[in-house]
């Protein structure tokens, strides 16, 4: 029996590195410059330009993403 309960636990860290993998690729995929390029533009909302909000919009979406993906695996 506690084979089952390694295998489970292996499995379970498996993919919760698999998520965090996929987290740090969607990182890369919003800082990369041709994304960049898309919100480099005179437009402002409140005053701010898009580029800076859209910078911090993808910085506070990726550190809430790393948040549930490391609190879910806080349940042991």
């Amino acid at each position: 029996m506690p084979y089952r309960h390694t295998l489970f636990r292996q499995q379970r860290f498996a993919a919760i590195r698999n998520r965090l993998v996929a987290v740090f690729l969607l990182g890369v995929a919003l800082f990369m410059p041709p994304m960049l390029i898309l919100f480099m533009k005179e437009t402002r909302f409140a005053g701010i330009p898009v580029l800076y909000l859209y910078v911090f919009a993808a910085w506070i979406g990726l550190t809430a993403l790393l948040a549930l993906v490391t609190e879910k695996s806080g349940d042991d």
